[in-house]
């Protein structure tokens, strides 16, 4: 069973279970600076059970292939790193006893990683700067400029692909901008 719930914070909620037991996977999702790689955090309830010890995570780019597992202990949450953009991963997990034994399988998810939008077409014309955002379509970005790379201020946010303008560009020595993937 998945529910889908409201976008808290620039992460989309997806559940999934765990053992019998309802789990919440915050999928986390941009970065200040387009990367080649991601991740996505996963945080569920704790199982009910006494003799649970830690959870294991398995994820793979086919359903039901988990090419991966990262065993995480006793803990709510894990992030899994090293997820490439526009690859669609799928996820499910199992919680596991002292002994070692594992419960079945929790229904899968699927998540997959956006990819970071290029800005193309640079054009400068008096009083202004344009250029086209270019992103999967659909996702929402969010552009920021900085006059010094280190404060960055959003200045508009849109859906891809779209082209932005800046009609205040000139009142700058000068301004950088960039791309930030936004929920």
């Amino acid at each position: 069973m998945f529910d889908s719930l409201s976008a808290l914070s620039r992460a989309t909620w997806v559940a999934f279970w765990v053992s019998g037991l309802f789990a919440i996977a915050p999928l986390a999702v941009g970065a200040s600076q387009p990367a080649p790689t991601q991740s996505v955090t996963l945080e569920w309830c704790p199982s009910t059970a006494t003799n649970i010890v830690g959870y294991e995570i398995y994820y793979g780019g086919a359903s039901g292939d988990y090419t991966n597992e990262v065993a995480v202990g006793d803990v709510t949450n894990a992030a899994v790193s090293g997820l490439l953009e526009g690859t669609t991963y799928y996820f499910a997990a199992k919680a596991f006893n002292a002994l070692g034994e594992a419960s079945p399988f929790s229904n899968q998810t699927s998540y997959t990683v956006p990819a970071a939008a290029s800005l193309l077409s640079p054009a400068s014309s008096i009083g202004g700067f344009s250029f086209s955002v270019n992103g999967p379509s659909g996702y929402t970005y969010v552009i920021q400029a900085s006059t010094n790379m280190v404060n960055w201020v959003p200045v508009v946010t849109n859906t891809a692909p779209f082209e932005f303008v800046d009609s205040n560009a000139d009142l700058f020595n000068q301004r950088f901008y960039r791309s930030v993937y936004s929920q």
